[in-house]
């Protein structure tokens, strides 16, 4: 039987962005014995239709393509875009076989990771205070789903437990809250005389640069150290994550908890999304922009 693994990645403007993810997809390749390829969501090419139709004309009849989205959290690009996706793919093509990942959050080697990001931005400035005196702030994209929100929290307190901070919080660069500089100014409240901001995202962006330049405005205008780390990247302990989560899928043991789903319980203020249509307008995205919809009936009959 054939197979294929496609990773699919966000998009960025920033052409930083696109080639770390593919030195992302470089390194899982090279630790798995399936051919694979790559596509986005929107902002570069090959876009998500592309990306599906190509790996399954490669696998042919009877073959099976292994979808990794390379997402730290199950909010709607995980749970709607590409899951309504692979749903058209199907229909698309009915003699292919498309099992689908789940996020690579939560993970211990994730905390591992942050904690060492943290460890490395205080070793790398030779004035900085001691860990005693010192905030961590992990700071997310922020996003509509509230349990994808939950583990930018479950984060921060996995990270604090047995460690030396004063307190470690959390915050989000957008549509979440609280926002970057409600954290800065909870670290401070909290008697920390120096913050750490650790960008929790995969690779550099626009959402990278944003939190960059509200930790440093903040720390011009408070006149408090603030030292920003290194985001995840292809460190071999993320890249380790997804290499697991593409055994699951071979395994067959790849599934998403619906226990916090919004799609499956009436999480407040969220109500009316209980039992909502799956859509997408990322299927034809890339960096032409183009955009289109698919509804299909919501369920987790994707994560196979």
């Amino acid at each position: 039987m054939t197979q294929q693994l496609l990773i699919v990645g966000h998009g960025s403007r920033v052409p930083q962005a696109v080639t770390e993810f593919n030195q992302f997809a470089d390194a899982v390749a090279a630790q798995i014995n399936i051919p694979t390829a790559t596509c986005f969501l929107e902002l570069a090419d090959p876009d998500l239709a592309t990306g599906l139709t190509e790996a399954a004309q490669s696998v042919g009849e009877g073959g099976e393509v292994l979808v990794l989205p390379l997402f730290l959290g199950g909010a709607a690009h995980q749970k709607n875009d590409v899951a309504a996706a692979i749903h058209w793919a199907r229909a698309q093509f009915p003699a292919v076989n498309f099992h689908y990942g789940t996020p690579l959050s939560p993970h211990a080697n994730l905390v591992t990771l942050t904690a060492h990001r943290v460890e490395d931005a205080l070793i790398a400035q030779p004035d900085a205070l001691p860990a005693e005196e010192t905030a961590v702030l992990v700071v997310g994209r922020g996003s509509s789903d509230p349990a994808s929100n939950a583990e930018i929290a479950r984060t921060a307190r996995l990270l604090w437990e047995k460690r030396p901070y004063r307190t470690v919080e959390y915050a989000f660069q957008a549509v979440a809250h609280p926002k970057v500089a409600d954290g800065l100014q909870r670290c401070i409240a909290l008697g920390a005389r120096q913050i750490v901001v650790m960008p929790y995202l995969l690779f550099t962006g626009k959402v990278d640069e944003a939190i960059r330049a509200i930790a440093d405005r903040f720390s011009r205008e408070h006149h408090l150290p603030v030292l920003t780390t290194e985001y995840l990247n292809a460190h071999p302990l993320v890249v380790g994550v997804a290499v697991q989560r593409v055994q699951e899928m071979l395994n067959r043991t790849a599934a998403m908890t619906c226990d916090l789903c919004k799609y499956r319980h009436p999480m407040a203020g969220y109500e009316h999304q209980v039992g909502a249509e799956q859509h997408t307008h990322h299927l034809h995205g890339g960096s032409a922009h183009r955009h289109e919809h698919h509804h299909h009936h919501h369920g987790w009959a994707r994560k196979t």
